[in-house]
């Protein structure tokens, strides 16, 4: 992905309220500065420049670019967990819930902005480490208790055997990330087709179920 991808072109979506409108504006202008120049060099500034707000909205609505940076990683969470919950209206099976859920999650993990995000957190973790767990509730924390709860309907409506819920969630996501995403990480090697995702999102669904399947 190349950074000037990121720039915003309509800021301003039609059909949301305007107050809405601007905080999506502001949040889109944050990333683009954000993965245009790094965190660190990013400045409140530029982002209410191309923001087209002042510099007062954002320190009212957001308070600093610590919390300019978790809102954006809390909405990319809720962007997922809207794509997965909407997939999963229609899912007939089990399988077919955790399909959908691992393939967006993968998608994401796997795409070149992930990393730029990662690279943007860990700058934060250093600056302001009291900021950590506010990263990780709002990003990884929310994707855990979202397939947990996927996992404990199943395991009400007696398809799954679970001692610990959410340590079976974190064991499925594991299978999943495995060594694909250090793989990614480094070049070496990348999934790049929904095929090829959604083959190894199921491999991992297989061995998690031949463990959790309720006899």
């Amino acid at each position: 992905m190349n950074h000037e991808d990121t720039r915003v072109t309509a800021p301003l979506r039609a059909g949301r309220p305007t107050d809405e409108r601007k905080t999506e504006a502001i949040l889109d202008a944050a990333r683009a500065v954000f993965f245009r120049h790094g965190f660190g060099a990013a400045s409140i500034e530029g982002i209410a420049e191309q923001a087209g707000v002042s510099k007062v909205t954002i320190y009212n609505r957001f308070g600093d670019k610590i919390g300019l940076l978790e809102a954006l990683v809390r909405r990319q969470a809720r962007h997922m967990t809207e794509i997965i919950s909407k997939a999963n209206r229609d899912a007939a099976t089990l399988e077919a819930q955790l399909a959908n859920f691992g393939c967006t999650l993968m998608g994401f993990l796997l795409e070149e902005q992930h990393f730029y995000f990662d690279s943007m957190l860990a700058i934060g973790k250093q600056r302001h480490p009291e900021a950590t767990r506010r990263f990780f509730d709002a990003g990884p924390g929310t994707m855990r208790s979202e397939l947990t709860a996927i996992l404990e309907a199943a395991q009400a409506r007696g398809d799954l055997t679970l001692d610990e819920p959410q340590r079976a969630a974190e064991d499925l996501l594991s299978l999943w990330r495995g060594f694909k995403d250090i793989e990614a990480r480094f070049g070496v090697a990348k999934m790049t087709s929904r095929d090829e995702i959604r083959s190894h999102v199921r491999r991992g669904i297989n061995i998690f179920l031949r463990v959790y399947r309720s006899e």
